[in-house]
């Protein structure tokens, strides 16, 4: 009995120490998306109209922002599929790198809305990775309306579609050293930690085998002599 709660016992923590070992194995090989300057970071964007809202829709290339690059696009907004009435307000979601970071609900048009929107989008990085999104809307200056007059047209008309949204993206560049150094501290830390929880679950578990195989080796030996006495016996 001592000997099978002992093994019971070391199996439940073996599978606690395993289970350790593959979370950090996890954490240490896990990496965020890295980018060169100019690269296009995956994007999509969906909408929101009379409480109702539509599927994650992939922008095209052009409408996407670049690593490391400001720029200017219109993005395309979709139809809604109710009539647009004076009450109510249009809004818009972007979300970047795979769904890693999303912006709030932009409201674009009805209550809370600019008469010509702009959307700001701040993108935050480190080295060659992004960190997150934030994003507001502010009236389009007057430069930007005059060289957009179409797009401010568009805004105007609430019965015109498709409608088009300026979106300036920018980036904001924090601590790219103080990342670098702590990545390369992160690694030999995390391996050390990997061969520190090896070295102990086989710490752990070595004793204990030890003493199930000595159980079991006594067991058999005590069943041996017992079956060689009963032998001895009926021969008499």
């Amino acid at each position: 009995m001592d000997g099978n709660t002992n093994w019971r016992s070391g199996k439940r923590h073996c599978s606690v120490r395993f289970q350790w070992l593959l979370f950090v194995i996890m954490a240490v090989g896990c990496k965020a998306t890295t980018f060169r300057d100019g690269d296009y970071i995956h994007s999509s964007r969906k909408a929101q109209f009379h409480q109702a809202r539509t599927n994650w829709q992939d922008l095209l290339g052009q409408h996407c922002p670049r690593f490391g690059i400001d720029r200017l696009v219109a993005v395309p907004i979709p139809k809604p599929q109710l009539p647009f009435g004076k009450g109510d307000t249009y809004k818009l979601q972007f979300s970047f790198d795979g769904d890693r970071h999303l912006t709030p609900w932009l409201p674009l048009l009805g209550e809370g809305a600019p008469e010509v929107p702009l959307v700001r989008v701040t993108l935050r990085r480190s080295g060659e990775e992004l960190l997150g999104a934030s994003a507001e809307v502010v009236d389009a200056p007057p430069e930007y309306k005059a060289r957009h007059p179409v797009l401010a047209a568009e805004m105007r008309n609430v019965s015109h579609w498709p409608k088009h949204v300026l979106v300036h993206y920018s980036f904001d560049t924090r601590n790219e050293v103080d990342l670098d150094r702590g990545l390369y501290l992160l690694f030999p830390a995390g391996l050390l930690a990997v061969l520190a929880l090896c070295v102990s679950a086989l710490r752990g578990v070595q004793p204990k085998l030890a003493q199930f195989l000595a159980d079991v080796t006594s067991e058999g030996t005590t069943a041996a002599a017992a079956m060689w006495k009963g032998s001895d016996g009926k021969g008499e």
